[in-house]
């Protein structure tokens, strides 16, 4: 996938450095912005994963939450919107789509990643 964003940036960059440009120049900034929204999105997240398979194995089990009520809350909203966010993604695979109709999906990404990072 990364290599697919990269080249997309690349021929996005290529098409603005000409001079002949003009006419598609509105149309291609907005490309050249959703790739790079596209981009961030795909590494935050990756991290969020990375994170919530380490961590779901670990809050799954409910003596966990005895132990750890505060972490929990907090797991089980990070778990929600993660999960919600991989079912948007499943019921819509176009990924620039995604990108379009998600208000704030860096965003909140980068926030499911902190809290992450807080458990």
């Amino acid at each position: 996938m990364y290599q697919y964003i990269d080249e997309g940036l690349a021929t996005i960059n290529m098409i603005l450095g000409n001079r002949f440009v003009k006419v598609m120049r509105p149309e291609a900034e907005k490309m050249k912005k959703d790739l790079n929204t596209l981009d961030e999105a795909v590494k935050q997240w990756v991290d969020v994963q990375r994170q919530w398979c380490y961590l779901e194995n670990i809050f799954s089990g409910g003596s966990i939450k005895t132990y750890l009520p505060e972490e929990s809350k907090l797991f089980d909203l990070v778990n929600k919107n993660f999960l919600g966010l991989n079912q948007k993604a499943n019921r819509n695979p176009q990924a620039l789509k995604l990108i379009r109709t998600s208000a704030n999906i860096v965003e909140m990404l980068k926030k499911q990643n902190d809290d992450l990072e807080k458990i």
